[in-house]
């Protein structure tokens, strides 16, 4: 997959079952399974080493012939600990908890509103002062889930009966209005650094934190409580610049990188809002946003989950775009270039849908969907002209979290026909069992960072549209 210098080759370079088979031992640590083809052209794997391994135990790996499994199971390790798999043995889960933060987004548009225009200037030209007036007021539960169902961490796309789809970064720029390009979010701070930027920001001493907010402690190891944030910074006469590092706080968590914490904010994102030497807007928000939610799609493909976190607004939308047969009543707005199209779906709100009946009847409908009922194309021809982030090929990051993008697996997304992709990017090391508390992946963080910043539309770190047809 990778030369020794991290530089991606090309298949075209390597002749041979032989090169292949090394390339791909190269990059599967002992733990991985080398597979053959089993009975009912299933797959089934054994141990690459006589050495004892903990996977071939791991009931998540797939080391044995499975009904209604992947019939290669080089490319989708995983698939023993996807709900799908519960899923056809008859298994069924109930509906995931769709999280969403409509209260902190309303509260985030009408503190907006207060700032004086000088203030509001320098508010809006962080790139990111929109999001809260776009995030959906209701969440279609049963149709994010259908596809929740479809989704293979081990690729990062949805499998659908055609083929495979991904959330893509022209996706980000256009459903969204997020920049694709910059710096990665990588910053990962000590908790006591942590904790002394709040410190700072809240005006309360380090004791103070472990206080009480009513019922609760103010600082916890999921974060520090909303309201107490709230009611310390934007509720009273601070200087603009802890006014403006609590605004995007509160707007990042709520918006972008949504977590379990509920009525908390985790303050891992004040490393880039007041810790960090860079400037807010010189961050690739769009590739944070969208590795954060790849990590969530992976976890709640998981048979255990019960909820599912991060933006699924962004999820939502563009299972819109692509996916007419599951559009509600389109909005009255108009789409201009200017306004992301997260705006442009008119989703009401109310209580969302959550019955278990209209998850099957969706997933029922996926089941039969064909490549014909798909908008290949919703924003037009030469997509990757105008965002040419998206022909990027490698691994984007948040903060701790880093997750392959493999954009050769999806060129009909990008106007041309699928070919064979490369081989899949692997983790160092991955865990993804049904424990959701056990769940970890882990990919080299030079390799990423050495990836995106030499990253050039054509050459050996991207898709070379030149060569498709």
């Amino acid at each position: 997959m990778y030369t020794s210098g991290g530089v991606p080759s090309s298949d075209d370079e390597e002749d041979g079952r032989s090169s292949q088979d090394e390339r791909d031992l190269e990059y599967d640590p002992p733990h991985y399974h080398t597979v053959y083809r089993g009975q009912f052209r299933r797959f089934a794997s054994s141990s690459q080493t006589s050495q004892p391994s903990t996977s071939a135990a791991e009931p998540w790996v797939v080391h044995e012939s499975m009904t209604g499994g992947p019939e290669d199971g080089t490319v989708i390790l995983s698939f023993g600990g996807h709900v799908a798999a519960y899923i056809w043995v008859g298994q069924e889960r109930n509906v995931l908890h769709c999280l969403s933060r409509t209260e902190l987004c309303s509260e985030l548009v009408t503190w907006r509103g207060r700032f004086p225009q000088e203030h509001l200037e320098l508010i809006d030209s962080s790139g990111l002062s929109h999001l809260p007036g776009i995030m959906f007021r209701r969440l279609d539960w049963p149709v994010i889930l259908a596809f929740v169902e479809r989704w293979q961490p081990d690729t990062n796309t949805f499998h659908m009966p055609f083929g495979e789809m991904t959330i893509m970064l022209h996706d980000m720029y256009n459903i969204l209005g997020l920049r694709v390009d910059g710096g990665l979010v990588s910053a990962t701070q000590s908790t006591d650094t942590l904790r002394d930027a709040c410190s700072v920001i809240l005006d309360m001493t380090v004791e103070e934190l472990g206080e009480k907010h009513g019922t609760k402690t103010i600082w916890q190891g999921s974060g520090v409580l909303t309201e107490k944030t709230v009611e310390s910074t934007l509720a009273v006469q601070r200087p603009f610049s802890t006014h403006y590092s609590v605004y995007l706080w509160l707007l990042l968590g709520g918006c972008l990188f949504l977590d379990k914490s509920g009525n908390r904010r985790h303050p891992s994102l004040l490393g880039e809002l007041i810790v960090d030497d860079l400037s807010v807007t010189d961050y690739s928000w769009g590739s944070a946003t969208l590795a954060y939610l790849y990590q969530q799609l992976g976890t709640t493909s998981r048979k255990d989950a019960d909820s599912i976190a991060g933006c699924l607004t962004l999820l939502q939308a563009w299972i819109y775009e692509y996916f007419p047969c599951f559009r509600p009543q389109q909005g009255t707005l108009t789409r201009e270039l200017s306004v992301p199209r997260a705006s442009a779906w008119d989703v009401g709100a109310g209580c969302p849908n959550k019955s278990i009946e209209s998850l099957l009847a969706f997933r029922a409908r996926l089941d039969q969907l064909t490549n014909n009922e798909v908008n290949w194309l919703p924003y037009g021809v030469d997509v990757a002209r105008r965002v040419p982030a998206t022909l990027f090929f490698g691994c984007i990051q948040y903060q701790a979290i880093i997750e392959p993008y493999m954009p050769d697996r999806v060129v009909r997304q990008l106007g041309f026909v699928q070919d064979i992709p490369r081989t899949i990017i692997r983790p160092e090391k991955a865990k993804r069992s049904t424990n959701l508390k056990m769940y970890r992946v882990e990919f080299p963080t030079e390799m990423t960072s050495v990836m995106w910043t030499r990253f050039v539309p054509g050459t050996s770190f991207s898709v070379v549209l030149g060569a498709l047809t």
